[in-house]
């Protein structure tokens, strides 16, 4: 009877070890809540960088904003919610960084364009002011 009793007392602590190495596992692959907002508003925010046409003023910084975004769907899949929670807030603020060096560098040009019309105009007026003779 001892005998039984300590083989059933030995089954019960591996199935419970293996039980709790098996929630230990699953606890540290699904650290912290699901970073549901975080995704929608990187995958945004990197749609938005897309639409702007950042791939013309600051594709290294989009082409990041879409990898870490990438990074992060894979991450979700696997589980990992924490790892896609910091990714997607990565991949957030590099699709802003591409959106605001796209902003500087069109308003750069647009500053120079108007520059130039500026100085067209200027020559008009002197041109109109001092004919020929």
């Amino acid at each position: 009877m001892n005998v039984s009793i300590n083989r059933n007392r030995s089954r019960g602590l591996l199935v419970g070890a293996a039980l709790l190495s098996a929630i230990t596992l699953g606890g540290c692959m699904s650290e912290g809540p699901v970073p549901d907002q975080a995704m929608i508003q990187a995958k945004t925010v990197v749609d938005q960088a897309e639409r702007a046409g950042t791939r013309n003023y600051a594709a290294f910084d989009l082409n990041n904003a879409q990898t870490k975004l990438k990074q992060a769907q894979d991450a979700m899949t696997k589980g990992d919610y924490k790892e896609a929670g910091y990714l997607a807030k990565e991949a957030k603020v590099d699709a802003e960084l591409a959106l605001a060096k796209t902003q500087k560098a069109k308003t750069k040009e647009a500053e120079t364009q108007l520059e130039q019309s500026m100085q067209s105009l200027h020559n008009e007026v002197n041109s109109s002011a001092n004919p020929p003779e």
